[in-house]
């Protein structure tokens, strides 16, 4: 009801009427739903600022992903910030409000994780290579906020009990990724990729990386992801992006919830990765 407070809010400021069902991200951080701008049908979101995701999620990821092209995604068209000085956030907090283009379609997936066929044409499949590809060679921020390599070490250290030689790092090839591309945040059956508070520098290969991890409840998408991005896939940057995106969705499962049952998956291909390298 406080974030939902909050939306209204965004919708006065913005001169909006809000029209949709409003609809919550699953740690109730963001909420947004379908609104009017001056009789054309926009996106309206209100995130919170909370320190325990950053830096992977940025304030401004939303707003600056706008300089990317040739990538389908919403545009934001105007934003807002204000504080709330209430105590349901512990003494106050800073939240965000964003107009966005709307997107047209159905995200693939209720969830991050995919467990049935999702009946998506070749052309999508065809956009969605041509986005990542470009994607990656927009110019990438310099530094690596999150860790990515020590991550990954330690992730392999806690996950398969084995401590990667710093060499298997050597060459990696870095570029701009969405670094949480799952099927929530992807539409059809047109591509439009959503949610881009997280791009960031990561190697080669990360996004199609992570939406491999969370197709390995359905093979066949699984297989289609790892053929159709094979050529990058299958380089030592690859292998690093493979092992990054296995390790993060393996602490995930730690914690339960939809990535459960990638646990036997995850660590059957971890494996099969770590032998590889």
């Amino acid at each position: 009801m406080w974030l939902q407070g909050h939306l209204n809010v965004a919708a006065g400021k913005f001169g909006l009427r809000l029209e949709g069902d409003i609809v919550n991200t699953y740690d109730m951080r963001s909420a947004g739903s379908r609104a009017l701008d001056n009789g054309s049908d926009v996106w309206l979101r209100v995130v919170f600022e909370n320190p325990v995701y950053q830096p992977a999620c940025r304030w401004e990821g939303n707003v600056e992903a706008n300089a990317i092209r040739g990538v389908p995604k919403p545009e934001v068209l105007r934003w807002a910030d204000w504080h709330d000085d209430s105590s349901y956030r512990g003494g106050g907090c800073r939240l965000r409000g964003e107009v966005m283009t709307l997107a047209r379609g159905e995200v693939v997936g209720s969830s991050g994780v995919l467990h049935d066929d999702p009946h998506l044409p070749d052309s999508w499949w065809s956009d969605l290579d041509h986005a990542l590809t470009a994607l990656a060679v927009h110019p990438a921020p310099e530094k690596d906020l999150v860790g990515t390599l020590r991550y990954t070490v330690n992730g392999v250290r806690a996950h398969f009990d084995v401590s990667l030689d710093e060499a298997v790092f050597d060459g990696i090839i870095w570029t701009t990724a969405h670094a949480d591309l799952h099927w929530a945040n992807i539409m059809g059956p047109e591509l439009c990729i959503l949610d881009w508070e997280s791009w960031r520098r990561a190697p080669a290969g990360y996004d199609a990386a992570t939406l491999y991890c969370n197709s390995l409840l359905h093979p066949p998408t699984a297989r289609r992801i790892r053929e159709l991005f094979h050529p990058v896939l299958n380089t030592d940057s690859g292998r690093i992006a493979l092992l990054f995106a296995l390790c993060r969705y393996l602490w995930l499962v730690d914690e339960g919830g939809e990535y459960r049952d990638l646990d036997q998956p995850l660590r059957a291909f971890g494996a099969e990765v770590i032998e590889s390298l």
